[in-house]
């Protein structure tokens, strides 16, 4: 029996970045391949895409070194891999949100234990609200950051819980962002600190699955150099790329490391406002007694 983790309590830093890594070591082999069993299709997509613009791009390469052609960075072959990368981007984070925060709904629910099934149905019922939350997300970190950064670092900060709300309280896109607000309100700076070293954490942790990418290609870099007349594109061969396709499905899968520690941190934070924990622990010995 796999010990129960109770979210809905206050926590402090070193609390949060224990939980997040224990959820990961209790629940990580059932929640990864869920994520790969409903996120895994736009994950492939935005790996194709990626390999195609690989492609396109070394193919326009050769051909300005061997002046066959003019290579037109903006050519319809290069926008359309971009445009399917993106969409396929947007879709995947939308669906991961979705799917570790249902997952993590039906872990507390059931006291430990998750229905696929029912992980698939939060995802179906929230996966619009969440696209459009996502949209005016975007929206608010783009205006914020026009103004000289700090007020786009103050909103993500502020907005990196409401994909939480969203998902725990049922609330609609403007809804979400005014309960973030409210929650984080007097908590910013803890909340940023928090945040900041998790994102540290993160990229410690993808750096680690980047490295074999960057040993090939300062190795190749090295050889390419000795030799008279070389072609730079060779750099970029299909072994970098498949290096470099390797550490991105690592990026996209290690996402789930900030959503989870986003969603402790929404916990923490609801349970100083609202002792929403406390109240249920309460309710629960009333109920034995």
């Amino acid at each position: 029996m796999k010990p129960l983790i109770h979210f809905k309590k206050q926590r402090d830093l070193g609390d949060i970045l224990t939980d997040t890594f224990k959820f990961i070591r209790l629940q990580g082999k059932d929640l990864f391949l869920l994520i790969l069993k409903i996120c895994g299709p736009a994950l492939l997509v935005i790996l194709l895409s990626f390999i195609y613009y690989a492609k396109t791009t070394l193919s326009g390469f050769d051909d300005i070194l061997s002046n066959e052609t003019n290579f037109n960075l903006f050519s319809a072959d290069v926008i359309f891999s971009i445009i399917i990368m993106i969409i396929s981007m947007v879709v995947y984070y939308t669906m991961l949100q979705c799917t570790v925060l249902s997952y993590i709904k039906t872990y507390i629910e059931n006291q430990g234990e998750v229905s696929e099934q029912l992980v698939r149905d939060g995802v179906k019922n929230s996966f619009w609200n969440i696209l459009g939350l996502s949209f005016l997300v975007g929206l608010l970190l783009v205006f914020g950051f026009a103004f000289c950064g700090f007020p786009g670092i103050y909103l993500g900060v502020v907005l990196a819980i409401t994909y939480s709300i969203a998902i725990f309280e049922n609330k609609d896109a403007t809804e979400t962002i005014s309960q973030s607000f409210k929650l984080t309100k007097g908590e910013w700076w803890n909340t940023f600190a928090t945040f900041f070293i998790v994102i540290i954490l993160f990229y410690i942790i993808l750096v680690i699955f980047q490295v074999p990418q960057y040993i090939y290609f300062f190795s190749k870099s090295f050889t390419i150099s000795e030799e008279t007349g070389a072609d730079p594109s060779q750099l970029f061969d299909w072994v970098y790329i498949a290096l470099n396709s390797i550490a991105m499905i690592a990026q996209y899968l290690l996402y789930t490391i900030l959503v989870i520690a986003s969603c402790f941190v929404y916990f923490n934070l609801n349970e100083k406002k609202n002792y929403t924990g406390t109240l249920e622990a309460i309710d629960a010995i009333g109920n034995r007694e």
